[in-house]
């Protein structure tokens, strides 16, 4: 009896244990003209992270539903519009979506506000980089001299260098790693109070992580590269919350 008992206690601590690290995972949404949606890459991610996905409409008031989520997650898109960083628009910047960098604006106050650990991927790491006070190259092959190819009709692939004592390098264990690119911009000047966790061979900055708050972001886009279970970059989405630097 006394076994069973023991038996029966060891188990309902596991199960509350695995409970609580379920994360409700709020991904703020794109913004198209006719609904509310996000890219399925996201979704199969944050699930096969073990965590809960919850899209977090562009609507009035719709910050405040960071209150019931556990982290915020914003994904990719088109270009920030440069008068956010206080820069005019270059023939070379792409399309733009000031509805959309309102919503998310609204959603970093509260994250702010409430401390709420918050991860970007491209350009969510772009949009953490610029609401902190920081710029970007509107357009990396006609403001930056490269022969990294970061953006291709096909996809492009290049090697990043992962900062050692960076929070990205305690999570993935990696010195360098081989990822994605699909972006023509790029951090140009860092925010304050954030440090680079990541870089090109270029210099192009690959990773931003705050200093003081749990934020953190990357250019590439790891969702894209969970191929199998042994994936090196699934602890992204098991453990988001080591990368922001909430435990």
């Amino acid at each position: 009896m006394r076994r069973f008992v023991l038996l029966v206690t060891l188990c309902t601590a596991f199960c509350a244990c695995h409970h609580n690290t379920q994360l409700r995972v709020g991904i703020a949404e794109t913004c198209g003209e006719s609904r509310a949606s996000v890219g399925r890459s996201y979704i199969d991610a944050v699930s096969r992270g073990g965590h809960i996905p919850v899209i977090i409409p562009n609507a009035p008031g719709s910050e405040k539903w960071l209150s019931e989520v556990d982290l915020l997650l914003l994904i990719g898109g088109d270009d920030i519009d440069p008068a956010r960083y206080g820069e005019e628009m270059l023939p070379e910047c792409g399309d733009l979506e000031p509805e959309r960098d309102a919503f998310e604006y609204r959603l970093l106050d509260e994250a702010v506000r409430l401390r709420k650990p918050v991860m970007g991927i491209c350009r969510g790491e772009q949009m953490i980089n610029v609401y902190f006070g920081g710029t970007l190259y509107q357009d990396l092959p006609s403001q930056f001299d490269t022969t990294v190819c970061h953006r291709s009709s096909e996809g492009a692939s290049h090697c990043i260098h992962i900062e050692p004592d960076s929070r990205l390098h305690g999570l993935l264990g990696l010195d360098t790693l081989t990822v994605n690119s699909f972006h023509h911009q790029a951090v140009k000047d860092l925010a304050p109070g954030f440090r680079v966790s990541a870089f090109s061979a270029d210099g192009t900055v690959e990773a931003i992580e705050s200093e003081t708050l749990p934020i953190a972001g990357v250019q590439f886009h790891p969702e894209r590269m969970l191929q199998d279970s042994a994936s090196i970059l699934l602890p992204l989405f098991t453990e988001p919350l080591r990368l922001t630097g909430r435990q």
